[in-house]
């Protein structure tokens, strides 16, 4: 039997047991919403912070609900067909790489792609630490 590491333990602490889209439509909702108010506020005289407050959100939000698309998508490709699905973040980063060596003027999306996937990845874990599943 192979024993994880301690930093495999802690790496799992963040990494969803369950497959669900539950918090894709949740985020695509509230990208939704905001996108509303942007399309709204170029109909009525609204005030400049508001429509601002909207561009950010929809395009924060949007960029969030993109990345929790892949990884549910990794997720799931993973155990339809009973992987492990460290090797299809395996081949993502490596086709990312191969992207960015043959493309360098796409260097700085896959950045900013990463950075997402970051920021979505600590937003899961401290949301499953805050509810305590595992």
């Amino acid at each position: 039997m192979k024993f994880p590491s301690g930093l495999q333990r802690f790496m799992q602490r963040f990494h969803t047991r369950t497959l669900s889209l539950a918090a894709f439509k949740h985020i695509a909702s509230v990208a939704a919403c905001f996108g509303f108010i942007w399309f709204i506020s170029s109909w009525l005289k609204l005030s400049d912070e508001l429509r601002l407050l909207a561009i950010l959100g929809t395009i924060i939000f949007a960029a969030m609900a993109s990345a929790e698309g892949i990884a549910q998508c990794v997720e799931h490709t993973a155990a339809k067909f009973s992987h492990e699905s460290h090797y299809y973040w395996d081949l993502l980063i490596l086709l990312a790489v191969a992207i960015a060596y043959l493309r360098e003027d796409l260097t700085r999306y896959i950045v900013l792609f990463s950075f997402v996937m970051l920021v979505r990845w600590l937003f899961a874990g401290l949301a499953q630490a805050l509810t305590g599943t595992r």
